[in-house]
């Protein structure tokens, strides 16, 4: 269980002004070792956000509602390096990126990938409908999404995806390419530079990323107290609905974001975590975390 409360301002309180919080209940159970049932309950009305407004500042008495959905529910079969999941399953398979579907989302459907000595896999198919109703068992079946993506091994620390989706009969091509600059071990430095294409718009949002954990380079085991992430952002105004279907989207046109979190208790538990969006209007967002196992 994963409880997160943040507060968030925007354009210096003329947009947004507010208390938030989020609670994932992620579950996963096995069933004789032959499938696993696996799923995520979550706060958040739409597809993108997994965030509920407590207390608005601007608005005084308003009445809040704590929307709490399932979200996924799936079966997931592993036979070696095939993976099976059916179901509404994760929109991601793995590492989140700022062009990649929103992490808190689903794809209703099914996804196969299979591991090989050159890289991963992937095919996935079948409805992202009706995004601001998370409830799975409140959405519509549309067969509108379609996604084949293969993702590197590793060479010469680089990492990189080329894929293909068809969403609502418009086809997207997608690519990232990852590189640590150092790779050695807690310590490094990593730039991605990564693309969304909308072929019939000819319109694209694109992202230049840097991570790194600054601690590291002075104690590594300091690395997981500050980890940082800034990264530019373009997006197109005619890039369409699966271009604004990100984590947490925030604005079209262009942004600069830096993002910080680290860990306050040794062991994992409590954490903490800031944002500043600098664009033509600016965003700050501070919050702590706790896991609770």
């Amino acid at each position: 269980m994963i409880w997160e409360s943040r507060y968030d301002i925007i354009d210096l309180g003329e947009s947004a002004n507010r208390i938030q919080a989020s609670l994932r209940i992620p579950f996963e159970i096995d069933l004789a070792g032959i499938v696993s049932v696996n799923g995520l309950t979550s706060t958040g009305s739409s597809f993108q956000s997994r965030w509920e407004t407590v207390k608005d500042f601007r608005i005084k008495d308003e009445p809040r509602r704590f929307n709490l959905n399932l979200r996924q529910l799936f079966l997931e079969k592993n036979i070696n390096d095939l993976r099976i999941q059916f179901g509404a399953i994760p929109s991601v398979k793995g590492s989140v990126s700022s062009t990649g579907l929103g992490s808190n989302g689903w794809i209703d459907g099914f996804r196969v990938d299979q591991k090989t000595g050159i890289g991963t896999f992937e095919i996935a198919a079948g409805s992202i409908n009706e995004i601001n109703n998370p409830n799975y068992f409140d959405r519509d079946f549309v067969a509108n999404y379609f996604e084949f993506e293969y993702s590197s091994a590793q060479i010469l620390n680089t990492n990189f995806e080329l894929s293909y989706e068809k969403f609502h009969f418009t086809d997207y091509l997608r690519s990232e390419i990852r590189h640590d600059m150092i790779n050695d071990g807690d310590q490094h430095l990593e730039l991605a530079l990564e693309g969304l294409y909308n072929t019939q718009k000819n319109s694209l949002s694109f992202g230049i990323t840097v991570t790194t954990s600054p601690l590291a380079f002075v104690d590594k085991e300091l690395k997981k107290y500050w980890e940082v992430k800034a990264y530019y952002n373009h997006t197109d105004e005619n890039i369409g609905l699966r271009g604004i279907l990100t984590d947490d989207f925030y604005r079209l046109g262009n942004s600069l974001t830096i993002e910080m979190k680290g860990a306050i208790t040794k062991k994992k538990g409590l954490a903490w975590f800031a944002e500043a969006y600098i664009s033509e209007v600016p965003r700050l967002i501070a919050g702590l975390r706790i896991d609770v196992e």
